[in-house]
């Protein structure tokens, strides 16, 4: 499998995508920080798709309309008021399918010889195959993606024909510079440090 390839947002739709992927977490941190307050709980269960609060940890005793706590915390008991407000948490899309979907980013490649059997994989790790890198609110802003180039190239290198979209795709996007990761860490490092002088 090849890295994953970033590119720096300056400008377009990956820039507006990214600052509305922000705002969204933004939003669902506050909705989370209001539903545990109310619950009167520090410790929760985030999910990685969405945000949302999966599973609390009650300081004291258990609230009654929630399970006995196992390692992973309680959660509401079914049919209840607490079940129905988790259940219409509202949180923020999924990064990876967004960038996907906005740049018709192929998550998967389908390969095969003439004549023989054909394959499909997945590109990338599955539900975080795409994401967004910022160091805060005001950027600078990063996305990245799967090289499906170099996974199309590879397959190719053994003698596959690669089906379409990942054959003719191409990593460019309007608005976003491709940049290696190790200038990506640098931005990173320098921002650290100017962080800590700063403090």
């Amino acid at each position: 499998m090849s890295d994953n390839v970033i590119f720096i947002i300056e400008s377009g739709k990956a820039l507006d995508l990214v600052k509305h992927h922000i705002a969204e977490k933004q939003r669902v941190a506050r909705a989370n920080r209001d539903l545990l307050k109310e619950l009167g709980v520090e410790d929760a269960w985030i999910s990685r798709d969405d945000g949302t609060v999966l599973r609390v940890r009650f300081k004291s005793s258990i609230h009654p309309q929630f399970t006995k706590a196992d390692k992973n915390g309680s959660r509401p008991k079914k049919g209840t008021d607490w079940a129905k407000r988790f259940e219409a948490q509202k949180g923020y899309a999924n990064q990876s399918s967004v960038i996907a979907d906005a740049f018709d980013v192929p998550l998967s490649i389908s390969y095969g010889k003439p004549g023989n059997a054909t394959g499909w994989r997945c590109i990338g790790l599955p539900l975080c195959e795409c994401g967004f890198l910022y160091f805060g609110e005001n950027g600078p802003y990063a996305l990245w993606v799967p090289d499906v180039e170099a996974e199309a190239e590879s397959d190719r290198a053994k003698g596959y024909e690669v089906a379409e979209p990942a054959a003719s795709f191409r990593l460019e996007f309007d608005g976003c510079r491709r940049i290696s990761r190790e200038e990506w860490e640098f931005m990173v490092a320098k921002h650290n440090l100017e962080k800590a002088r700063a403090a």
